[in-house]
């Protein structure tokens, strides 16, 4: 734990832009190489998401990460306290990489080769121009992640209303439709939802 701690500290001060934990606080040494990433807040984890992440490292045959930014773009900073009581609930195998980076676009720059799994929402907000500082475009940050070798598999998800939403081809420009792997609703689907379980 105290290791753990001092990666949490170094975190804060932006000596360090990432590290790999597992539910036992170790702190891991493992490079990130061919990987997926399914980023969130986990609040906490449940099936969906193991569902979710096994789907895409089945069909792509990658190695399996989960990651929780400290910081966060909607909501305030993730307190230790609740990172703490989030960790365990984790499984012994599960990797989880702890980050500072809120954005997709820092995301994309700490971990190239990288797919990253995001839900129908979140795909909806990486293709929002207003998420990305003053000074960056949308086709700035794709040809970024195209550059980093990184792509996107997204998967739909209910609404409050129990409507299954998930993105469209056409909602993203030709020229990036590649960045995106969309999973078909017959292929996954999972509705459940860490704010139903709280």
């Amino acid at each position: 734990m105290k290791n753990f701690l001092k990666q949490i500290e170094r975190l804060e001060n932006n000596e360090i832009n990432h590290f790999i934990t597992n539910r036992k606080f170790d702190v891991l040494n493992n490079d990130i190489i061919e990987s997926i990433i399914l980023s969130g807040s986990f609040n906490p984890i449940h099936s969906g998401h193991r569902a979710l992440l096994e789907y895409v490292s089945n069909l792509l045959d990658r190695n399996k990460y989960y990651e929780i930014s400290i910081m966060n773009v909607d909501k305030p900073a993730l307190s230790i306290e609740e990172l703490l009581s989030r960790i365990p609930n984790f499984s012994f195998d599960e990797k989880i990489i702890i980050t500072n980076s809120s954005k997709f676009i820092d995301k994309v720059k700490i971990f190239p080769d990288t797919c990253f799994i995001v839900g129908y929402d979140t795909a909806v907000r990486i293709l929002d121009e207003s998420y990305l500082s003053d000074n960056e475009t949308l086709d700035e940050f794709l040809n970024m992640v195209s550059s980093r070798n990184c792509f996107f598999v997204v998967a739909g998800r209910v609404d409050e209303n129990g409507k299954f939403n998930n993105l469209k081809s056409d909602e993203i420009k030709k020229k990036y439709r590649s960045l995106f792997m969309i999973i078909d609703e017959e292929d996954f689907r999972s509705d459940i939802s860490s704010t139903d379980i709280r």
